[in-house]
């Protein structure tokens, strides 16, 4: 029941034109056991890992995992710079549902400069970890 409502919100608070699907029961679910490559950043409670590379894109695998003890909404932003003047963000946000204390988000963002390759060997820095504790006063995700 607490999945069907959770995917009810995420598909209510979706932009408008994107679909989302959630996957059958049994798939998908995060263990807490997952391996995502070498973390090479990290602030608070949100970990960067190894990016991979492809043509036209970079493909960075993020984790926020909410170490408190109450459920919190999350919004982070990465920076990739590397050679040739690749220059780009991405940004995401777990604002709908939150996380309760211990569990984790796995996600990926994909980055892309028009007009650049992505780097071989890229910078990235974690550029901002908003952390929203839900509880008296809370006022939603911003």
């Amino acid at each position: 029941m607490a999945r069907q409502k959770a995917a009810a919100e995420r598909k209510q608070a979706a932009p408008p034109g994107v679909t989302i699907t959630p996957s059958p029961a049994g798939t998908g679910i995060v263990k807490g056991n997952e391996k995502f490559g070498t973390p090479i950043a990290r602030q608070g409670d949100v970990t960067v890992y190894t990016p991979r590379r492809d043509k036209e894109a970079l493909t960075v695998p993020v984790k926020v995992v909410n170490s408190g003890k109450k459920r919190a909404f999350y919004r982070f932003r990465i920076r990739v710079t590397g050679a040739g003047g690749f220059d780009a963000t991405a940004s995401a946000s777990a604002d709908v549902v939150g996380l309760y204390p211990g569990t984790s988000w796995p996600t990926e963002l994909t980055v892309r400069d028009p007009g650049h390759i992505p780097p071989a060997n890229p910078h990235i820095t974690i550029v901002s970890v908003e952390r929203d504790v839900y509880g008296p006063g809370y006022q939603g995700a911003r």
